[in-house]
Order: C-alpha cells, then structure tokens, then sequence
C-alpha cells in the first residue's frame, strides 16, 4: 500500500482506483474511488514546506507517513575535516590526475580519482521519516460504498468521504504553511458516530511517549545522528464523546466530531557550521497553542487564503472534454495509457506540479530534495539528497514561468548558506580562492567530492545554484537582491574556475570532471575510444573537454560578466572573466551531426544513455536556440534522437525514468518541436509515472526496500518530485519562452491544444502574460509590463510590432 504525502506548506492527496462516478469533480480535483481492500494505491501529498505527509485513505485503518524537512541522520562538521568527506591526498591528487588527463591517461585518472580524489560519506546521512500515525477507527467492519478520495488542487484540501452502515463519513486534511501544523477533521451525519484509536509507529529507536486525556507527544532522538532531536505533538479536540489514554494509545469514542492539530519540529536550524536551533519542545509548544487559539474554521481560511495567493496567479485551460473531466483519475490516466487523447489530464498535471512546489518549498523551509518533504522510508532510494546534477534544478525551473518565484527562496538561502562551507572546501580540497561544491547535498552544508567515481567527480554543482541565482533575478528584476545576495555568490563561484581550468590542446578545460555520470570504453593501450554497451567495467570517466564543463561555466562567466554590468561594478574582473570565457571549448559538431559530449568525436549512436550533460546550452542555458544558432539546433536534435527516450535496462541499473524524460521534454520544447515534447510528455506521466499523475524513478532492484511499487521483478518504481515539479514549467514554455532576451509566444504549441488560455505566466524582464489561441494559432495576447521597457516579441517564429499588433495589448503597470 503506497501512501498519501502531505507536508506543512499546502495540502495534495493522491488518489487511484475508483469504481464511481461524479460529475461535480472539477478539473481542478484529483479524485479516486475504489473497491473494498483495494490497497495498491499511490500516496496523496500534503505539504507546507516544513511537516510532510502521506495518506493513504484506509476505511478502517487510515495511515499518515510522517516526516519533517530536516529530519536527517549524519550531521555537520565536528572537527574531523576526512569525516566531513575530504580526502587527505585530494590536494597533491589534483597535480597528477590533471596531468594524467591532459596526456590522455584516463585509467589513471580515474584511479587516481577514486583513491586520492573522492572521500568517504561517513557523515552525509540521508532524509528520514518519523514514522506513521494512524487512526483505527470504531464500528468500521461493515461493507461500506460510495467511497472517494479526493485531493482539490485549487484550496490544497484533502478529503476522505464515503457511506457505512447508513452513515455518512467525512475526514478533511490539510497543512497550513501560516501556522505549520497539520489539520485532520473527522465527522459523520449522525451523532455519536466518531470514534478511533490514535498510535504511531515510530522508525526513529529512542524516543519517549508522553499520552494525556487529549494529547500524544513523542520525543526522541533521530537515527545515526549526533543526538538531534524531534518532538511530534498531536492535539485531540473532540466535540462530544470521550477521550482516554489506553497504553500506547489515545483513544476517542462516540464523539460528533473530532479536530486533530499536529505538528512536528527537530533542533535543527540553517547555519553553518553547527546548525543548531532552539528544542523541537519549545517549537511545538508556541505552534500547538496558536492553532488551538484560532481554532479549526479560522486555521482552514487562513490556510487556503495563504494557498490560494499563490495557486490563482495562474491559470490554464486546454479546451479538456467535459465528460471526460468527470472520470476519476485513474480511470482518465488508463485512457491516456492506452493512447486515447485527453488535453484536460495534461492540464490537470500541470496545476498537481504548481501545487506540488508550493507544499514543498516555502520561504523559512528548507528546498525540496529528492522526496519534496514526503518520505515513507527510513532511508530513501539516493538518500533522498539535493541532487545538483540536474535534478534539484528541474523542481526550480517553473518557478519563474509559473509565477512561484518565492516558491525558489529556499534553495536560494541554501546555496548561501553552502557558499560558506565551500569556500573551505575550495581551499582544502584544490588550494585556490572561491567556493565549490559537487553533485550531492544535505542539510548540512556538505560540499566535498564524494562517492563512487561516475557521479562523485562532478565540480559543477555551484553552477547550477547560480543560474537558478541569476533566474531569480531575471524574473524579479531586483538590483538590490542582485548586489546583496546573487553576484556576490555568482563572482566567487566563477573565480574559483578562473583558478582550476587547465590547459589542453590550446582550450582551458576542468579536471578532474565528468560529463554527469556518463564514460565512454576506452581500449588499454589508450589507442582507442569508442561506446561499448558489452564494457561496463572497462567505461572510463575522466575524458578531455566535457561539452557540459565548456556551457556551464561559460554561462556562469556571463553570469558574473551580465551582472557586474548591470551594478555597474568590478570592471577589471569583468575584464579577466571574459579573457577566460574566450579560452573555453566552444561547441562542435561531430560526425555523425550530433552536438558532441566531449573534445574528441566519440560519441556513438548506440549511446543511450539516460542524461544529457552536453545539451545544457539548450536547457537550461540560452546559447543554442533555433532562432540564434539554427546548424547547433540542428545538432542538438540529433543527440537527442541518438540518445533516445524512456529505459533501457541492459545497459543501466539506473536507466533513467521521470527526471530524465523530463529534461529531454524541456529540451525538445526550447528546440521548438511541440509535439515531440508532448508525445514524451504522455510517455512520462503513463509509463514513468502513477495513476495519480505523479512520476517516479527507477531504483536497481533490492535497494529501496520492499515498501516500494516494483515492475516486472526487474525495477522498483519510486516516487521522486523532480519530473512531477518539472511539468507545469516546461508546459508553461511550450506557451512562452522568454529565454532569448525577447518574448516568444507560442513557440513549441502541440497540435493536440488545439484550442487554450493562459493567464499569469511570467516573462523574464519583469513581464506578466496572458495568451489565448484558436485552431492552434494566437489569438490575444496581453502584456503587463513592471518597467518601461517595450519587449520584442515573435508569434512563434515570427517578429511582430507590440504597439501595431491588434492581437496584442501591451501595458505598464
């Protein structure tokens, strides 16, 4: 049974099977009904940044899967720089795996780089739940029927409703990122009628239960830690009835109606180096008091006017087919599957990824990692980590589009707060000035390299924080965040690679590195290189001049370059920022037309791999676009179509799934190939994803535990956010692309969204758009601008004059 995932910031159920039909669900509702015991459901995700929960919406037994966003094992550095993950040798290793790479040594760079390079991840630890709540409720052996299960998108409200024995049931969720607790709202048609039994099941080993006539509390201490602590407090208020301790349990018995406030905190608070906060006793305390002050109806309007502030900004209709609308979930998402057209799910997802950000990632909360804040294991597939490879960065990258641009904050105070451990890591690790960090991250402030050698060699981490740094401002148009937080951070990551690019072949490179998790077979004698599917023990990792290494940190060069223009400011090192950017590896196209991943021509159309490192210049960089660099699109295209889509198993334990799908979906979009993206698009949310419309990845068998979904006997199936929160952004640019210094609209439209509407997406530069369509061509489109700049605009490909336009209306504001 696979639960449902709430969390302290908004409210997401998620539903499956169902049997009925109702045709007053809105197209705003994921909503399910399914037969007795059915218990091959998907969680659905309550969220408000800080608590995190799933339920699964039993009858007799419901089940929340409990955690909170810092409740992680392992801890900050205390002392023992090899403990935090340094390798004693990595300094004196660099000089020889350099020159190992610059003479086309690559076995001993690699050698060299998991010996003398990488260090041990004794600390890091891993995201971690609290355990289960659950609720056995009394008198509930009967037969009941009419049940749904329903998570309404537009208010962030969960609900749980069906008909037993001539009563009716009706349980209501939701988180509320004000006051950061947890609601739970029992109640039936007839009096007397509520009872249940209240207990958890903790997998944190030392804690301490406290049960008085309306209370459970639970202290402990979380796992594998350095005695960090967690409390759980659960506040019972029941209107008529009886409540009453029993053992390990609280119990209510024939009430009317029963109110649940739950909330839960750790010591933890984001501050380098010890990360210390106030007694988790002393949080639950002030947030349990309050939300009993204001009561249940107060809570529930402060929470959805909260919500709501944020889910309105935008809006989008696909023209869905009406009765199709009224299906459940599950049974529109089979429909789908099996290759029938429905506009309206698509439209559907988009508004569960806006959701799923907005319970995920508040400001004062830490960011979504893997899980979002919704985690069921003890230890999660991948740790449940910041994976700064791609997959953090495709949470974040709707945030300006969809209008969630403080929805991004958390992951900007982050980075700021890992520049500070990675100024060290800098100095420890290669001896030179800046910050640095690599592919994963924690709670922490881990930065050093790690890990097994295809994803533990990866520098390039703070280039990804930047952009989604410089992203903010180019949607927020914010000078003074720009000179207080972003370019401070963007000009000490780029000084630390004007100190670590090396020479090769007349071009700087960096090394040691790796074009993310992918190698290529190179024969003994070093005499050959070529892709080999049959040689995964003999892949080599450390190959020259990754095209990834080149578009990255030339975009974080222009980056720092833009910027201190903009601020007017540093002229001399805008001045040797651009003389490096100069000496880097510019694109090159191979033999096969492909945009090649490395210096020399090696890649191969038998290459499947699952990441696409050599394309972030398409997404989420800006320097090959159609529309300026027509031969490198071109180019483009043809390494993704090499590269191709979906799993392939007897190559990869880890054969991709919905990250990796996601991102060629971006990619197509900026490459203006709407329905190329779109038919990817039904390919991730039917077989990469859930019938609830979430997506999960593919972990290698055995590792994830069995409390996961698994295929075939081949793969676990996992929930993880990434593609899910990735949707409604590249959605919104299939509408709008603003990446070009100039507005498209309608640039990468589907045939299949014949006919739509938008509302409230936003363009770069301060803009605000609004865009409706007919038969696939614009219709209206109207531009608000925040300053007094007149942008330019294509309709799709084509110029237009915004002031002479009459399909356009342009203000300021």
């Amino acid at each position: 049974m696979k639960s449902l995932l709430l969390a302290c910031l908004s409210t997401a159920f998620w539903l499956t099977s169902c049997t009925e039909k109702h045709s007053s669900i809105a197209n705003d509702t994921l909503w399910y009904n399914y037969p007795a015991n059915y218990w091959n459901s998907q969680a659905l995700h309550l969220g408000d940044g800080f608590i995190g929960a799933s339920f699964f919406g039993g009858v007799e037994k419901e089940t929340f899967a409990l955690t909170e966003g810092s409740m992680w094992t392992g801890g900050p550095f205390r002392g023992d720089w090899e403990e935090y993950g340094v390798n004693p040798k990595a300094k004196e290793a660099l000089i020889k795996i350099r020159n190992a790479v610059q003479h086309g040594n690559i076995h001993k760079a690699d050698s060299l780089s998991e010996s003398d390079y990488l260090g041990k991840m004794d600390r890091f630890g891993h995201f971690t739940s609290i355990g289960d709540l659950f609720l056995e409720m009394d008198n509930h052996q009967q037969k009941y029927t009419n049940y749904t299960r329903k998570l309404d998108l537009a208010n962030s409200i969960g609900s749980v409703n069906y008909f037993l024995d001539g009563i009716s049931f009706e349980r209501e969720y939701f988180c509320s990122y004000p006051n950061k607790v947890l609601v739970i709202k029992l109640r039936a048609d007839e009096p007397s009628s509520v009872g249940f039994k209240l207990g958890m099941d903790i997998l944190q080993d030392k804690y301490q239960l406290n049960i008085s006539e309306n209370s459970y509390t639970v202290k402990g201490i979380i796992n594998q830690g350095d005695e960090r602590t967690f409390q759980v407090s659960v506040k019972a208020v029941p209107y008529g009835g009886k409540s009453v301790s029993n053992g390990s349990f609280l119990e209510i018995h024939s009430a009317d109606s029963v109110v649940l406030y739950l909330c839960a905190a750790t010591d933890y608070k984001q501050k380098f180096p010890d990360y210390r906060g106030i007694d988790p006793a002393i949080s639950c305390e002030n947030i349990m008091n309050e939300a009993q002050n204001l009561g249940y109806a107060l809570l529930k309007k402060r929470h959805i006017q909260d919500y709501t502030s944020l889910y309105n900004r935008v809006s989008l209709n696909l023209d869905g087919d009406p009765e199709l609308e009224a299906l459940p979930t599950n049974e529109r998402w089979e429909r789908l599957k099996q290759g029938k057209k429905d506009t309206g799910l698509k439209e559907l997802a988009f508004k569960l990824g806006r959701y799923l950000i907005i319970s995920s990632s508040r400001p004062g909360s830490l960011p979504a990692n893997l899980q979002g804040k919704w985690n069921t294991f003890f230890s999660p597939p991948w740790t449940g980590n910041y994976q700064a490879n791609i997959n953090i960065q495709e949470i974040y990258w709707p945030c300006g589009p969809v209008n969630l641009i403080e929805c991004q904050e958390p992951y900007i105070a982050w980075t700021k707060d890992l520049v500070k451990s990675g100024e060290i890591m800098a100095e420890k690790v290669y001896g030179t000035d800046g910050w640095i960090s690599h592919t994963i991250g924690n709670i922490w402030g881990h930065t050093a390299p790690v890990g097994g050698i295809p994803w533990g060699v990866y520098p390039l981490a703070p280039v990804w924080h930047c952009q989604h740094l410089w992203e903010q401002y180019n949607f927020t148009m914010d000078t003074n965040y720009l000179r207080e937080t972003a370019y401070p951070i963007i000009k000490q990551a780029a000084l630390f690679w004007m100190e670590n690019l090396i020479d090769y072949q007349g071009y700087l490179i960096a090394a040691p590195s790796i074009s993310a998790e992918h190698g290529s077979y190179i024969t003994k004698d070093e005499t050959k290189t070529t892709w080999s599917t049959d040689s995964y023990n003999s892949i080599c990792y450390n190959i020259p001049g990754p095209a990834q290494d080149a578009q990255m940190i030339g975009d974080l060069f222009n980056m720092c370059i833009k910027s201190s223009v903009i601020l007017n400011t540093d002229d001399a090192f805008r001045d040797s920022v651009k003389q490096y950017y100069s000496k880097l590896v510019p694109p090159q196209i191979g033999q096969f037309g492909q945009l090649r991943e490395w210096y020399e021509d090696i890649d191969s159309p038998d290459d499947i791999h699952r990441h696409i490192a050599h394309l972030y210049a398409v997404c989420p960089g800006n320097s090959i676009h159609p529309l300026t660099t027509p031969a490198l699109a071109e180019a483009a295209k043809v390494s993704l179509n090499m590269r191709g889509e979906g799993r392939f198993l007897d190559t990869e334990v880890a054969a991709g799934g919905n990250w990796s799908l996601a991102w060629r979906i971006w990619c197509w979009t900026r490459l203006m190939d709407g329905d190329r993206a779109n038919r990817i698009f039904t390919e991730m949310i039917t077989n990469e994803g859930f019938e609830n419309l979430t997506t999960y990845q593919h972990a290698p068998y055995g590792e994830a535990g069995e409390d996961v979904f698994m295929e075939d006997d081949t793969m676990y199936l996992h929930f993880q956010l990434d593609a899910s929160a990735s949707t409604p952004g590249f959605m919104a640019e299939m509408l709008l692309q603003s990446h070009l210094d100039e507005i498209l609209l309608l640039p990468a439209l589907p045939s299949a969204w014949e006919n739509g509407e938008v509302k409230g997406l936003k363009a770069r530069g301060g803009y605000t758009i609004d865009i409706s369509w007919k038969n696939g061509i614009l219709e209206k489109a109207k531009i608000l601008s925040s300053n007094d700049k007149i942008p330019k605009v294509r309709v799709v490909e084509t110029p237009v004059d915004v002031l002479k336009d009459k399909r356009i209306t342009f203000k300021k504001i």
